[in-house]
């Protein structure tokens, strides 16, 4: 089969129906769909071997839980297809979305990664639209720098995306972490040779309450706030793209201050953070020149004059606590 479909399942027991529905429903048939139930404590695994009963198509994965990246290494350790794609147990894809984006690809088999639209927080208020003009990218150095400059840092999820299997044949998800996303996506961008952006397809996140992203803790926002910051040294020390570094690095300053306002992160969690940017420094003037909102721009001039730890200790102190 051309595509593998990896969908990792962990207490999604009211959404995993409608997930699995929407791949089966797919007007492209040329699939395996690998549901991986992580150890689920409800009835997740239940309904996944109900589905395999039913559909040859799906292949089930019972397994202990060791968390979102585990569950997808334990996919790609089994997947068949010639491409590969995430879907998260409590999220939906557009009728027709494989079909149109999968004749890109047999018609472009030099694409190593495809990017289609996604509507972020779909049925909530915050709904907001992820689209772009069809567009291919080549070449190295210049996918990431590209990559970097429109700002797809800010989307490096998993899903949405469609990979040749081959991106994957040294590269895992880091296990133990969250937001792992943010670290391996752009390395898979930095090692590949054509990506292709485009303008036809849907992926539906949704943002249940229970989503990773909704429940804090020191850890979890530390992997985030780490994986940023690696990203900032990568993109100024190898790339020299210090616009862009700066702008990474003040949300990055976002992260620590996050950190910061989590009650359960012991002295040694929070020393080890700070030294992450250790050195880091946007001057005021150069601060100033940023393209960013003046109100934005008063919140780091703390930074800009005593440094990281010094402005993420007070603006941290501005607000209550967030786990």
């Amino acid at each position: 089969m051309k595509l593998s479909i990896i969908v990792p399942v962990y207490k999604v027991r009211r959404h995993i129906q409608n997930c699995i529905e929407s791949i089966l429903m797919q007007t492209y048939t040329d699939f395996e769909l690998i549901l991986v139930d992580d150890g689920s404590p409800d009835n997740c695994g239940a309904i996944c071997d109900r589905y395999a009963q039913e559909c040859d198509k799906v292949k089930v994965i019972h397994k202990k839980n060791g968390g979102l990246s585990s569950a997808r290494n334990a996919g790609l350790a089994v997947a068949q297809g010639e491409y590969i794609t995430f879907v998260d147990g409590d999220d939906t894809v557009a009728s027709g979305t494989y079909y149109y984006n999968m004749r890109i690809l047999q018609s472009n088999p030099d694409i190593d990664i495809l990017e289609y639209p996604v509507n972020i927080n779909y049925e909530s208020p915050q709904s907001h639209m992820l689209s772009f003009n069809a567009e291919k990218v080549s070449g190295n150095r210049n996918i990431f720098v590209d990559y970097i400059k429109r700002k797809a840092y800010e989307h490096c999820y998993a899903w949405n995306k469609i990979y040749r299997a081959d991106m994957f044949f040294f590269t895992r998800y880091p296990e133990g972490e969250i937001y792992e996303d943010v670290l391996v996506t752009p390395a898979l961008y930095e090692n590949c040779d054509n990506v292709y952006y485009s303008d036809g397809g849907m992926y539906y996140y949704y943002a249940h309450q229970e989503s990773i992203t909704r429940n804090y803790s020191f850890h979890s926002l530390y992997c985030l706030y780490k994986n940023k910051a690696l990203l900032y040294n990568k993109v100024k020390k190898e790339y020299n793209l210090l616009p862009e570094a700066n702008e990474i690095l003040l949300t990055t300053l976002d992260n620590l201050t996050d950190l910061m306002r989590c009650s359960d992160g012991t002295k040694e969690e929070r020393k080890k953070a700070f030294e992450l940017l250790e050195g880091a420094k946007i001057d005021l003037k150069t601060l100033f020149k940023m393209e960013i909102p003046l109100k934005r721009k008063l919140k780091f001039v703390p930074f800009s004059l005593f440094g990281a730890k010094f402005h993420s200790k007070l603006i941290a102190m501005m607000h209550k606590k967030l786990c």
